[in-house]
């Protein structure tokens, strides 16, 4: 993987070795929040048992149903949703309030033999905890206890009240690591278990992020590094805002995770530099005109791929005097290309910083590289911008507010 930068440029070699001293310091000043950062650790030893469990749901069922909400479900689906698999189908559920779309999701499951994985870390946040019952209710009614036993398993915290069903009920619990804080938890059971289920390649997921684990440890010149002092090198000039677009839809769920991840870890104190997310090119008819004329306060992330898979060529139609020939033969990875490498440029040019992230493929290996990548970025950036990028406080506040509604 590579970063580059475009536009107005700012030397981030001198700020580098900060960013590993702030590294290194890590340990130190937030003990007890950092087991993200081995990705192999990470997995507390539970890989195996991941890899059983999906085997053994792809024998028995055609649906998972993942109950979790933010952390507990946005990494898996990044990489689920831009790269599909030949396993379950998978239905998200846990992350609304809606009546509707709770629904919905019912609707979804009729007629499908149905696992479920339940993530919830202290099973006091609402969207999980209520969903669990509804869905639990649900499928009580098709599957007996000694069916359940197998069809679910539930993460939580250890000694937890979901721990203590999962053992009444016979459920496997896979921990949820007491170390490592949800938008954090890409390389443990919470995202490996709905990814193995998937269909999808775990090892070279998990490869993807030990290999850049080991750019981060062995080199200051790293993709992590060079982008967390990037960004911050601009905030101070009133570059508050960054965009993550990319001209690759299936990256769309992954600016999502991004968007929590640095948003959740950097907005407190009165500080944070505000994510957002486009995709373009249809994005460009909109956000794009801000960007280019609006002021000059928006940092931009591009995400970029250098082999799509795809291949689809402009085919030859001259009677219809559409206008379009210039296209002839030509394919739209080249067309896509080249409207990035154009707004780019004039982004760029306008006065925009510009990053890019550019992955080989769109495959596991990719997701796991950009998954540690960002995380050890916002690690450091948090660090850099004055702020405690493990906590969050602000998100505890409105909850203890609805809570107080509801009368717990």
């Amino acid at each position: 993987m590579k970063l580059r930068f475009h536009g107005p440029i700012t030397d981030v070699q001198p700020v580098l070795p900060r960013c590993r001293n702030l590294w290194q310091q890590l340990p130190a000043r937030y003990e007890g929040v950092l087991g993200w950062m081995d990705c192999m650790e990470a997995t507390e030893g539970y890989l195996q048992a991941v890899k059983d469990k999906a085997a053994e749901w792809r024998a028995i069922a055609d649906t998972l149903v993942v109950v979790g909400v933010g952390g507990s479900n946005q990494a898996a689906r990044g990489v689920i949703d831009a790269l599909g698999g030949d396993g379950l189908r998978i239905v998200w559920a846990g992350n609304t309030l809606s009546a509707w779309e709770l629904q919905r999701i019912l609707r979804e499951l009729e007629g499908h033999s149905v696992v479920m994985h339940v993530i919830a870390k202290n099973f006091e946040t609402l969207e999980p905890g209520s969903h669990y019952r509804v869905l639990r209710n649900w499928m009580e009614q098709r599957y007996d206890a000694q069916e359940m036993a197998r069809r679910v398993v539930l993460t939580g915290t250890e000694g937890s009240r979901l721990h203590e069903m999962a053992v009444e009920r016979g459920h496997l619990f896979l921990p949820f690591p007491k170390p490592i804080g949800g938008r954090y938890t890409a390389f443990t059971v919470v995202g490996l278990l709905p990814i193995a289920a998937a269909g999808l390649d775990v090892d070279a997921y998990l490869q993807g992020g030990v290999n850049m684990q080991k750019l981060v440890e062995e080199t200051d010149d790293n993709p992590a590094f060079r982008y967390a002092a990037w960004r911050n090198l601009f905030h101070p000039q009133g570059f508050d805002t960054e965009m993550l677009v990319s001209f690759e839809p299936r990256f769309e769920r992954l600016a999502r995770w991004w968007r929590q991840l640095f948003g959740e870890s950097e907005g407190k104190d009165g500080k944070g530099i505000f994510p957002a997310y486009s995709m373009y090119s249809e994005d460009l008819h909109s956000i794009g005109q801000y960007v280019q004329g609006g002021p000059r306060c928006m940092l931009e992330t591009f995400l970029s791929v250098e082999d799509d898979g795809g291949n689809m060529p402009v085919p030859a139609d001259r009677e219809s005097r559409d206008g379009f020939d210039y296209l002839e033969g030509r394919d739209f990875t080249f067309i896509n290309r080249a409207a990035e490498e154009a707004t780019l440029i004039a982004h760029g040019e306008g006065g925009v910083p510009c990053a890019q992230f550019i992955t080989g493929k769109v495959d596991e290996y990719a997701f796991g590289q950009l998954y540690y990548a960002f995380m050890a970025a916002c690690a450091v950036s948090g660090c850099l911008l004055g702020v405690n990028p493990f906590d969050q406080e602000g998100v505890e506040a409105y909850k203890r507010s609805m809570f107080a509604i509801l009368g717990k």
